[in-house]
C-alpha cells in the first residue's frame, strides 16, 4: 500500500495525507465533508484471494470492535470496503503515539507514565471483561490527543489479519516481538495475561527509556522473552523506587499464572511502588529471599519443545558481584543473558549446567516411552467409554450444585451473552468459531440448562456455522423473560432431528457459569424474600432512593429554615432507613419504607460476593461482577455526599447560606439513581463515577456470559 491513496475517495472520506506506515496497516488522514471533521483512515494490506467470505468476517469484525465503548479505547467511527480495499474509519489522535514521545524524549516522569498507564490499564481490563484480547499491545498502538489523554488503538486488527488473512508479524508469529509475551512467542493460545505482559513491557520502556530485552533479529528478541531474566530497572535508571523491580518481575512473569491478572492490579501495585507503600506479597515476588532461590524466574516447558536447549534442570544460584575478578567475568548463556548500560550493571543469574552420563540418559528415554505408552492406552480406553453429557441431575434441587468442567478442556470455542431488546435479558446472542463441522445427516443445536433441574432445557435452535466453523445464533425469549436469571449453562449437541425437547446427540461443545451467579442475579434484578412485597433488591433500592431524591429536592426548593430542616431530616433518614430526630423538633420522621437505600446495597454486595467465591469462579467472573459492583460503589458514595449535604442543611441559619448545597444535593440525589455522563460520551458506563443504580440490570446480565469449551458439562451436585 503506498502514499498512491492520497486524493482518492473512500466511501465518503476524502484522504488528505499519509499519517504513518506499519506491519498491519496504513494509516492515513481523512476529511469528512458531510460534518466537516479530520479522521484517521486504517487501510488493511490486501488479502490474496479476497473473497466475499473475508470480506463478510472482516465486516463481522469491525462491528465487533465497534461495540468496544470505552473513553480510552478508540472509537471504531465506520468501516467499508471499496476496489478491494478495505479500510477501518477512527477518531484522529493528533497528540501522535507513545513510541513517538518515546523516541523524542526517552524515559518518562513517573507522573507521567502513572497518568499513561491508568487510562490503558482501565482499558484494557474494559475490553478483557468484553472478551476481547489485544494481541499487540506496544507503544505505537497506545496514542495521545492534544491534551496528552492516552487511548488503546488496533483493538481486533492483529486477530482479524490473523484469522481472515493469515498474515503474520514475523517468522509465524503475530505480534510485534519486542512487547511479545513468552507464550505467544512460543506459538501457544494466549489469554488476556499476554496483554499484562506486553503492557509490563510498555511500562519498563516508559520507565527505562526502552524495553527490557533488546536484540538483532526478530527471533533473538522472542528467545529472549522466553528465556533471558528480567532486568533491574535500577541498572538503569538508579533514581527510581527499588520497589518497581519488583512490580516488574511480576509484571514480566514468563509464567502467566505468576504474572498480574487484571491490568488495573498492575496500575494498583505501581502507584503504591512510586509512593513507598509496602507491596502485596505474592508468590511471584518470592523468589530471592537471602539469596536462595525459592521460585525459578523461567517458565516450565508447555507441551511442545523446551524453553532450553538444555535437557537437565540447572541448578540456579546467585553469586555476589565482588566473587568476580575481571579475569573471571560472570557465566552466562544467551538464554541468561541480562540487560546492561555503560555504567551499570544488573546482578546476574549464574547458571551451572549438570552433566549426565549417556546410560543415565538412554534409560531416562526408555522410561519416558513407557509412559508414554501407558498414558495412550488409558486415553484410548476412557475415550471409549464416554458417557453421554449429564444436563439434568435427577437430584432434586440444590443450591450448592456446580458445573464442573472435564479437565480436558482447551481453548474457547465461542461465547454465549445476554443482551436486551423487549426486555433486561430476554436474548440471547451466541457466537462461535473454529467449530469442527456437523457429521453428515446432523446439525449442531444449542440447548440453555436450567438452574432448577427439574425444568426442561430451552431449544435456541440450529446453530449454522461456514467452512471456518464460525457462527452467530441470536435468540429472543418470546415471554421477554431474562434468561440471565434462569439458565447457567449452554451446551451444543450433534442432532440428527431439530425441534426436540430434550438433546438426543452427542453434546460436543458446552459452557457454564456457577450456579449462585444466576441465583444473585435472580434476587438482585427479579425477587427476593427481603424485598419490598417479594420484589428484587434494586427494586428496593431505587424506590427508597427515588424518595430521598424527592426530599431533597423539597429542601431545596423549601422558602423557610424551618422547612429545609424537616426535609433534610427526611432525606437523611430514608438513605439510612433511620428514624431520629435531627432537626431538633422532638421526632424523628422517615417518609420512606422505613429500611433505606443502604440496606440493600449491603444485600446486592453479599450477592455479588456470594457469586465471586462459588466453587468454579473464575478471575474473569469476578472481573465481570465488578460491573455491578462499581454502579453499588458510585451508589453509595453518591449516597453519603447527599447526607453530607442534607447535614449541612441542618446546621444551616440561613437559606442564603446553603443555596449551593441545596442545589448540589438534588443533584447527587439523582445520581444515586440514573448515574453520570463522566466522560460526557452521552452514555453512562460501569465506570467509577458514572454509573448508578438504573444501570445494573443492563451490565449485569454480563457477569452470566459464559465461554464455550469442546465437551460435555458435567454437573456435581451435592445434597449436603
Amino acid at each position: 500500500m503506498s502514499s498512491s491513496l492520497i486524493g482518492r475517495t473512500l466511501g465518503k472520506y476524502e484522504i488528505t495525507a499519509l499519517i504513518g506506515k506499519g506491519g498491519m496497516a496504513t494509516v492515513y488522514k481523512g476529511y469528512q465533508p458531510d460534518i466537516e471533521r479530520y479522521v484517521a483512515i486504517k487501510v488493511l494490506p490486501p488479502h490474496p484471494g479476497q473473497d466475499e467470505q473475508f470480506i463478510e468476517r472482516f465486516r463481522l469484525e469491525a462491528r465487533t470492535i465497534a461495540r468496544l465503548q470505552h473513553p480510552h479505547i478508540l472509537p471504531l467511527y465506520d468501516y467499508g470496503s471499496q476496489d478491494d480495499i478495505l479500510y477501518l474509519v477512527m477518531a484522529l489522535m493528533e497528540g501522535g503515539s507513545l513510541s513517538e514521545r518515546l523516541r523524542k524524549r526517552g524515559a518518562l516522569p513517573l507522573a507521567e507514565v502513572d497518568a499513561i498507564l491508568s487510562p490503558i490499564a482501565s482499558a484494557l481490563d474494559y475490553a478483557h471483561r468484553q472478551g476481547f484480547i489485544h494481541r499487540d499491545i506496544k507503544p505505537d498502538n497506545i496514542l495521545l490527543d492534544r491534551e496528552g489523554f492516552a487511548a488503546l488503538a488496533d483493538f481486533g486488527i492483529v486477530k482479524m489479519l490473523e484469522t481472515s488473512s493469515g498474515l503474520t508479524a514475523t517468522g509465524g508469529l503475530m505480534g510485534t516481538p519486542a512487547y511479545m509475551s513468552p507464550e505467544q512467542g512460543q506459538g501457544l493460545e494466549v489469554d488476556s495475561r499476554s496483554d499484562i505482559y506486553s503492557l509490563g513491557v510498555v511500562v519498563f520502556e516508559m520507565l527505562a527509556g526502552k524495553p527490557p530485552f533488546q536484540a538483532d533479529t526478530p527471533m533473538q528478541l522472542v528467545f529472549k522473552q522466553i528465556n533471558a531474566p528480567i532486568p533491574n530497572l535500577s541498572s538503569v535508571r538508579p533514581s527510581l523506587p527499588s520497589a518497581l523491580d519488583d512490580v516488574m518481575r511480576r509484571a514480566l512473569a514468563k509464567d502467566p499464572q505468576l504474572r498480574y491478572q487484571t491490568a488495573t492490579a498492575l496500575l494498583h501495585d505501581f502507584r503504591r511502588a512510586i509512593e513507598g507503600k509496602p507491596l502485596p506479597i505474592t508468590r511471584a515476588a518470592i523468589y530471592d529471599v537471602g539469596g536462595d532461590t525459592l521460585i525459578d524466574p523461567r517458565p516450565p516447558s508447555r507441551g511442545g519443545a523446551p524453553l532450553r536447549e538444555e535437557v537437565p534442570t540447572p541448578i540456579i544460584s546467585h553469586t555476589p558481584p565482588e566473587a568476580h575478578s575481571a579475569a573471571q567475568p560472570y557465566a552466562q548463556t544467551p538464554a541468561a543473558s541480562v540487560y546492561t548500560t555503560p555504567t551499570a550493571m544488573q546482578q546476574p543469574t549464574v547458571i551451572r549446567q549438570l552433566g549426565f552420563s549417556p546410560l543415565i540418559i538412554a534409560v531416562g528415554v526408555v522410561i519416558i516411552l513407557l509412559l508414554v505408552a501407558i498414558l495412550v492406552v488409558i486415553l484410548i480406553t476412557f475415550s471409549q467409554q464416554t458417557p453421554q453429557a449429564v444436563l439434568i441431575p435427577s437430584a432434586p434441587p440444590v443450591s450448592t450444585r456446580a458445573p464442573t468442567a472435564a479437565p480436558t478442556i482447551i481453548g474457547s470455542f465461542g461465547r454465549l451473552s445476554f443482551g436486551t431488546t423487549a426486555a433486561v435479558g430476554d436474548t440471547i446472542n451466541l457466537r462461535v468459531e473454529r467449530l469442527r463441522q456437523p457429521t453428515s445427516g446432523t446439525s449442531y443445536v444449542a440447548w440453555l440448562i436450567p438452574i432448577d433441574p427439574q425444568a426442561p432445557p430451552l431449544n435456541l435452535g440450529e446453530l449454522r456455522v461456514d467452512s471456518l466453523g464460525q457462527g452467530l445464533l441470536t435468540y429472543i425469549d418470546p415471554q421477554a423473560r431474562n434468561l440471565a436469571t434462569l439458565y447457567f449453562a449452554v451446551s451444543i449437541s450433534m442432532e440428527q432431528r431439530m425441534g426436540e425437547a430434550q438433546p438426543q446427540g452427542e453434546i460436543v461443545y458446552s459452557g457454564a457459569t456457577p450456579l449462585r451467579v444466576p441465583q444473585a442475579l435472580s434476587a438482585i434484578l427479579i425477587a427476593a424474600a427481603d424485598g419490598f412485597n417479594g420484589r428484587s433488591l434494586l427494586d428496593g433500592a431505587i424506590t427508597e432512593a427515588r424518595i430521598a431524591r424527592q426530599h431533597a429536592g423539597l429542601a431545596a426548593g423549601s422558602s423557610t429554615v424551618g422547612a429545609m430542616k424537616i426535609h433534610a431530616e427526611h432525606t437523611i433518614n430514608i438513605l439510612r432507613g433511620t428514624q431520629l430526630d435531627l432537626d431538633g423538633n422532638g421526632r424523628g420522621e422517615n417518609p420512606g419504607r422505613g429500611v433505606g437505600v443502604y440496606y440493600f446495597l449491603d444485600r446486592i454486595e453479599e450477592e455479588l460476593s456470594a457469586a465471586a467465591q462459588a466453587p468454579g469462579a473464575t478471575i474473569a467472573l469476578q472481573s465481570q461482577l465488578e460491573l455491578i459492583r462499581v454502579c453499588v460503589a458510585n451508589a453509595r458514595a453518591w449516597a453519603d455526599r447527599v447526607i453530607a449535604l442534607e447535614e449541612a442543611l441542618l446546621a444551616a441559619e440561613s437559606l442564603e447560606a446553603v443555596a449551593d448545597d441545596r442545589a448540589e444535593s438534588t443533584d447527587i440525589a439523582q445520581r444515586v439513581i440514573s448515574g453520570f455522563d463522566l466522560n460526557e460520551n452521552s452514555e453512562v458506563e460501569p465506570f467509577e463515577g458514572e454509573c448508578g443504580l438504573e444501570q445494573i440490570p443492563t451490565y449485569g446480565i454480563a457477569v452470566a456470559n459464559m465461554d464455550l469449551r469442546a465437551g460435555a458439562l458435567v454437573i456435581a451436585v451435592d445434597d449436603q
